[in-house]
């Protein structure tokens, strides 16, 4: 139980941190993994798992691994996906219950029915959203009923246990749900609560399917499982197993749980109101302080890479990367970005293209380091700063129309001017 404990603190820290650490979002994320309130997701999944199911009570082994047999026990859950990093699942659990401490052991069967939170650790830190595209991994706790029967045995000759065994003047029988003076008969099932806490980890394997692995701690509200009430805790037991989801929807729509949470938003997908305002003020004085510096306008200017004509009639505004992609977000590249935004604004029919390009000499797939170094400008735009991103186009150019010096020799200068995104508002 101290271990549990710990370890959800340990996670909860850790998550706290790492969204306060802000770093440069390097992820490539298209905008039908982006999440939006308006757009359509799946919600809905059904899972299906089977796993080890370990008793912990005043009759069976405290140690993880027991020194019996393991039983074993199907599920079923029924989940729906609130919000990126919220949902919640109806799981019903059936299983043997099983523990022995000489010179005792009890058998049963158990009917577990829990309505649990699931909540996305992954979806808390300072980039939101699945870890490399397949990994999502999770915290759940909830409230259920356990539904049981079960007898206390004596090892030696199998025989039922009386409460007179423990010198108590009585000759019932140490049973639940079967009739204590007759413990063949069936009587209805003992109900006890029962409070799921665990952790998850989900992978995706496709649109339609994810498999998972599953690890709950279920403690009972009552001692009585194993039909002995000595002991100083309450009963528990645990549940590890592995399931398969499938994610009910259309196969072009995903599913909720598998979308990046922008800065915009909240843990609950809400929109934050007004969440960067005190940024924005900033931004617009550092635009006036850095109005000296403003963007050459070039109005209906051609401008040639290389004999090949790329904008005409535009405002032009360029970030410059280093090498892989790196993009170092200061006072000055935010100030470009914030006066475009503004200019979006200000002129609402308008639309921006976003023009990525590298230098020949780099190392990787050209176009795709282009296209990353446009989804760093287009995540800070539209999560940010609050830009429309339906009105904002990405085309990764790779190498294609690079500067070149005298004689063709590219020098470090060159080279560092060919890795720029243009950002090009066309009015």
């Amino acid at each position: 139980m101290k271990r549990y404990y710990l370890f959800v603190l340990v996670v909860s820290l850790a998550a706290g941190l790492s969204g306060q650490n802000r770093k440069t979002d390097t992820r490539v994320i298209t905008e039908d993994m982006r999440y939006s309130v308006e757009k359509p997701f799946s919600t809905w999944s059904l899972s299906v798992g089977y796993g080890s199911l370990m008793m912990f009570s005043d009759i069976s082994s405290s140690s993880i691994v027991p020194d019996y047999r393991l039983r074993f026990a199907p599920t079923v859950l029924l989940s729906k996906q609130l919000a990126p990093s919220l949902a919640i699942d109806l799981q019903y659990l059936h299983g043997e219950m099983y523990g022995e401490n000489s010179p005792h052991y009890f058998k049963g069967t158990l009917n577990d029915f829990s309505l649990n939170g699931v909540f996305y650790i992954n979806q808390l830190g300072a980039f939101p959203g699945p870890v490399r595209d397949r990994w999502n991994f999770v915290f759940k706790m909830g409230l259920g009923a356990n539904f049981f029967r079960s007898k206390l045995h004596f090892m030696d000759n199998d025989a039922l246990v009386q409460e007179s065994d423990f010198g108590m003047p009585s000759d019932r029988y140490m049973v639940a749900g079967y009739d204590p003076y007759n413990p063949e008969e069936k009587v209805e099932h003992q109900m006890e609560l029962v409070v799921p806490v665990g952790l998850g980890v989900q992978y995706r394997i496709n649109r339609h399917f994810d498999v998972g692995l599953e690890s709950t701690m279920r403690f009972s509200t009552a001692d009585n499982l194993d039909n002995v009430l000595t002991g100083s805790t309450n009963d528990r037991y645990m549940y590890t197993g592995v399931n398969l989801t499938y994610k009910v929807g259309r196969k072009d729509v995903r599913h909720l749980r598998w979308t990046y949470r922008g800065q915009g938003f909240n843990l609950f997908g809400r929109s934050r109101r007004d969440p960067l305002e005190a940024e924005v003020q900033m931004l617009e004085e550092a635009i006036q302080k850095y109005a000296d510096r403003a963007p050459v306008q070039r109005d209906s200017v051609v401008v040639s890479y290389g004999l090949v004509e790329v904008y005409e009639a535009v405002s032009v505004r360029s970030l410059f990367f280093e090498p892989g992609a790196r993009l170092d977000l200061g006072m000055a590249e935010q100030v470009l970005m914030a006066e475009t935004v503004v200019d979006m604004k200000q002129n609402p029919t308008a639309a921006l293209a976003l023009y990525g390009y590298v230098d020949p000499d780099d190392t990787g797939d050209h176009e795709e380091i282009s296209a990353r170094q446009c989804e760093q400008v287009l995540d800070f735009l539209v999560n940010e700063l609050g830009a429309d991103p339906e009105r904002i186009a990405v085309f990764p150019q790779g190498a294609q129309g690079a500067f070149s010096g005298a004689e063709g020799k590219r020098s470090q200068v060159v080279r560092s001017a060919n890795r720029r995104v243009d950002m090009v508002f066309k009015k």
